[in-house]
């Protein structure tokens, strides 16, 4: 009797085609993995900028430009290119921008929220450490994202929230000497995150006005 050597054509491309397939899920699933844990990161930056605002009151409302230490969220580009990052901060010395020393810790690795628009972004995870700088929060970097915009809520033109001392949420940081609630939400802010790849599926995260509840809304036309 003859063994049998090898496979035959039939079988691989049985093989080919099964391989194809666990490649295909394995893609689907990193890519719904990816965008989870994107979600999963932004919501809980923005919700733990909200709980600073609540415990950990920057602002003197003796200063005209008082609003402007209320702790953000803000989205940013990387210098002149198109990958973004996001920082969290409170404007302490009221000169409109957040320098390093004015932004919060990340609670994962006690490193710096905090990134210079001007600068590109570090080429990766331990060049950010090296520069104190949690790289958590180069969102193109670690998740893909490649656009961000946001309706009814920006700062300084860029997409962002703020929330006062009680938590609701604001967008204006001009200048004022009374409690007058100036730039406060008058309507729900959404933010739409999308990828650089187009297979996966954008996302949105609602800022509630007046209560500042923060929550993912998932838009079947996305």
């Amino acid at each position: 009797m003859n063994k049998k050597n090898g496979f035959t054509l039939i079988e691989l491309i049985v093989v080919l085609v099964v391989i194809g397939i666990l490649a295909t899920y394995t893609t689907q699933m990193l890519s719904r993995n990816n965008r989870s844990e994107a979600i999963n990161h932004i919501l809980t930056m923005m919700r733990y900028t909200q709980n600073l605002a609540l415990h950990d009151k920057k602002h003197d409302r003796t200063n005209s430009y008082w609003q402007r230490s209320f702790w953000r969220f803000e989205i940013n580009n990387c210098g002149s290119s198109d990958q973004i990052f996001y920082k969290i901060g409170t404007d302490i010395d009221y000169s409109k921008g957040i320098n390093r020393s004015e932004t919060a810790i990340d609670p994962a690795n006690g490193k710096f929220t905090f990134w210079n628009s001007l600068k590109s972004c570090p080429k990766n995870s331990t060049d950010a450490l090296k520069a104190q700088v949690s790289p958590n929060i180069f969102l193109s970097q670690r998740y893909g994202i490649n656009s961000v915009t946001s309706d009814n809520c920006k700062i300084w033109n860029k997409p962002g929230i703020g929330f006062d001392n009680y938590g609701r949420p604001i967008e204006s940081y001009e200048g004022t000497v009374t409690p007058d609630y100036y730039g406060h939400l008058n309507r729900d802010c959404t933010f739409t995150f999308a990828f650089q790849d187009s297979s996966i599926k954008p996302f949105q995260i609602v800022v509630i006005k007046e209560s500042g509840y923060i929550y993912l809304k998932e838009n079947p036309d996305l």
